[in-house]
């Protein structure tokens, strides 16, 4: 973890004089029970908690793992004991020195638990940065003696800004077997570069592989980040040193390099994704520093030369270069493997949901830096001149210029579909006939949920008539509520979940999620500030009045049930596809919220699993703390 600085100082000045957060009578979080939930993001994987030692060139940092599990969820529950399930030869290949699965579900597995275990994927470090600060300086949450919540939280945009050659090295195999089409080939440049390196974390161009939409990105601090950052480039499988570890063999070992043994694999997730990005570089760490700077501090502004603001301007004008013609801005560079298979993607594919995420970094980014620039007296010219070139540069990505419609035209005239938003599509791709070619099935529930969110429910009713916002949540639950009778408990992934509202007007029961869920009481408190706003003699009162019973029932329903998710309550919840005697499986100090309420495939490209989940509990941090991320300082949008 980075070295402590003298800012603890100031915390022991101030903390005492912050006021304890009055939680809303409809919040069930407790101030006890939250505090559990937040020692989980705050301690190590011994102590029940998610982080872990991620060491890089400029020392070693504690980083929060993505989820907390064990050799017995994996082997016991997912494997079922049997060794048909998931027995895997690891081989090892001395063309590319990658020790790999083989192709099967038992391989494809072993991955999938790999990437579990072992990474910290830099979305869900951005939401653990929000939550680590909101629950010293809001909640005044107890804290060990010798750790200092901002160095913590801030320990990520260190490692994102350090790169060592083992970015070069990714980048070079990544080209080789997009080359290949998922083939193995003769990798040329120096074993040691991937063996030895720290963890790589940018993407940077290498031939024809990461090209952000025909630009080349050499300096690493332009470079997106990769979405799940590894400690070390061979990972090891959560099997080994368990009754399972016999699940797990390997061949072809070299003698020479005993690092290659059975139970290790080489690093596979080399993804570098625009919305991941977006929360990694702008929503997290600038959320993060303005509640160490603004709330907990009282100072006027984040200071220009803090890290998690030049971390932010190293990286805007790559978010800018991704930006179609039509305004939205593409998945992810050109030559980077999908999430099924060893294919590449298509260049000109877009998220509508990562362009939601990057348009509230982009507004969060502007008040920064209007804030700095208006407050700080003592801003030399240079500083002036790269705030204000920034600044232009954001209105332009948002609200257009001769080289993009703009993110805004790009939600109004293009992701809007029948009511909605769809959840992606191919943007001025050459092989197609149109300009805009949307992706209209599987149907997601986080695209509408933080559309409402990022955009805001006022602006929504304003290009699509009064009650849009509100009409897209009702047809939303219709196809992603889950619940019990006719009791709404939160929304899943897609309309592919198995959830809905059936003929007689009771909800299924697929799958919960508790962050949608989160993302989801985050729209319809939204919803309820816009829709407060209506006032008589207002044509839309009598309206409004209906919109804002029926979502105060929704918000209280989903905040009550949302705590079944809590590892304590799941264990005697009743939800469908529960693993048998899951206090066994997952035995844990803490009180962590749970990714998923079973496991499930999601058709986006990944399993979903009913693990503690970093991202889960730190937005209940923020829900627990009416704290909105996609709103500058959390007020909504």
């Amino acid at each position: 973890m980075a070295p402590v600085n003298v800012r603890t100082l100031i915390y022991l000045v101030f903390a005492l004089a912050l006021p304890h957060v009055a939680f809303a009578q409809s919040s069930p979080f407790e101030n006890g029970q939250l505090q559990a939930s937040y020692d989980f993001l705050m301690r190590g994987r011994a102590e029940g908690g998610v982080l872990f030692n991620f060491p890089n060139a400029a020392g070693n940092y504690l980083l929060p793992g993505s989820f907390y599990d064990t050799a017995d969820y994996w082997g016991a529950y997912v494997c079922e004991n049997k060794k048909a399930t998931c027995g895997v030869n690891d081989t090892y290949t001395a063309l590319n020195y990658q020790l790999s699965p083989p192709p099967d579900a038992a391989g494809r597995l072993q991955a999938e638990r790999v990437n579990a275990h072992n990474s910290a994927n830099i979305y869900d470090a951005a939401t653990w940065q929000i939550a680590v600060m909101l629950g010293f300086v809001k909640n005044k949450f107890t804290l060990s003696s010798t750790i200092n919540a901002y160095a913590l939280a801030s320990g990520i945009n260190e490692v994102l800004q350090e790169s060592g050659s083992q970015s070069a090295c990714i980048a070079a195999m990544e080209a080789e077997r997009v080359a290949a089409n998922g083939k193995k080939l003769a990798y040329s440049q120096n074993q040691t570069d991937c063996n030895t390196a720290p963890g790589a974390k940018r993407a940077v161009t290498s031939e024809k592989t990461f090209v952000y939409n025909g630009s080349l990105i050499a300096d690493r601090n332009h470079a997106y980040s990769f979405r799940a950052l590894a400690p070390e480039w061979i990972a090891t499988d959560p099997l080994m040193g368990s009754p399972y570890a016999a699940f797990v063999t390997a061949s072809n070992l070299p003698a020479a390099t005993p690092v290659y043994k059975a139970g290790k694999i080489t690093w596979s997730d080399w993804k570098p994704i625009t919305g991941e990005n977006a929360w990694a570089f702008l929503i997290g760490p600038l959320q993060a520093a303005y509640v160490q700077y603004i709330t907990f501090e009282r100072q006027p502004f984040i200071p220009f030369k803090e890290l998690a603001v030049q971390n932010a301007l190293n990286v805007l004008p790559t978010f800018a270069a991704m930006q179609s013609d039509i305004g939205g801005v593409y998945y992810a560079p050109a030559g980077t493997v999908g999430n099924e298979g060893d294919g590449p993607i298509n260049s000109h594919g877009v998220s509508v949901e990562n362009n939601l995420s990057l348009y509230a970094g982009l507004r969060i980014l502007h008040s920064t830096l209007r804030a700095e620039l208006t407050g700080d007296s003592a801003l030399v010219d240079g500083d002036k001149t790269k705030i204000k070139d920034a600044l232009q540069l954001i209105d332009s990505m948002i609200n257009g210029s001769k080289k993009t419609k703009g993110l805004l035209s790009f939600f109004q005239n293009a992701a809007w579909q029948n009511g909605g938003f769809v959840q992606g599509g191919l943007a001025n791709d050459p092989g197609q006939i149109r300009d805009w070619v949307p992706t209209t099935e599987p149907m997601a529930v986080d695209v509408e949920t933080w559309g409402i969110a990022s955009l805001g429910a006022t602006q929504i009713d304003q290009w699509f008539g009064y009650g849009a916002a509100f009409e897209t949540w009702q047809r939303l639950k219709s196809w992603a509520g889950y619940g019990v009778g006719k009791s709404l408990w939160g929304v899943g992934y897609s309309n592919q979940d198995g959830n809905g509202i059936d003929p007689s007007g009771a909800y299924k029961q697929g799958v919960m999620s508790a962050e949608w869920t989160a993302g989801a009481i985050t729209a319809v408190r939204n919803m309820i500030k816009s829709y407060s706003a209506e006032a008589p003699p207002s044509s839309h009162y009598d309206a409004a009045q209906k919109y804002l019973a029926r979502l105060k029932q929704d918000e209280s329903a989903m905040l009550d049930a949302m705590a079944k998710l809590r590892v304590d309550q799941y264990a005697s919840t009743n939800f469908a596809g529960k693993p048998g005697d899951y206090a066994k499986l997952v035995p844990i100090k803490t009180k962590p919220y749970l990714y998923a309420s079973r496991r499930f495939y999601i058709p986006f490209g990944w399993y979903a699993n009913p693990l503690p989940s970093t991202a889960s509990t730190a937005w209940v941090i923020m829900i627990a703390d009416h704290y909105d991320p996609f709103g500058f300082g959390g007020v909504s949008n």
